[in-house]
């Protein structure tokens, strides 16, 4: 699946440089936050947000400012950690249609590369690997 990359006249129309949007993504480094305040940050979100989502928002996955920022929450949402975004995001129904068919179609690769595994710690431990949610697991008997 092809991946969005960053426009120049997005970063540009944002205001923010590439390590407030870093952060925004990935969450602050080991060295702290580059806003000097919870408001600095919160306004980043606000006019780095489209650029975010576009560039990092794929696959199941959110940037940290989508779930620590007000977008999670607004959704009854809590992080589930890092491993664990697409099948949460999917039991929650938290997906855009074309993202969550993508998703469904590489589950069900996984769920048959279980499934033909003979041990049953195996199959499960294939589909915590994978992330396939919960409810898609019944038939393997993972």
């Amino acid at each position: 699946m092809p991946r969005a990359s960053a426009r120049s006249s997005d970063i540009a129309a944002s205001g923010l440089t590439f390590s407030e949007l870093q952060e925004l993504w990935l969450g602050p480094c080991n060295g702290g936050s580059v806003f000097d305040s919870p408001e600095q940050l919160r306004d980043a979100w606000a006019r780095g947000r489209a650029v975010c989502m576009r560039i990092w928002a794929h696959d199941g996955k959110r940037p940290m400012g989508w779930w620590h920022l007000g977008d999670a929450a607004n959704l009854g949402l809590e992080w589930p950690g890092y491993f664990h975004q697409a099948s949460y995001l999917f039991e929650h129904n938290a997906l855009e249609e074309v993202e969550r068919e993508q998703l469904v179609a590489r589950w069900h690769k996984e769920f048959e590369h279980a499934c033909s595994l003979e041990d049953a710690a195996a199959r499960k431990s294939h589909l915590d690997w994978a992330d396939v949610p919960h409810s898609l697991r019944r038939q393997c008997g993972g």
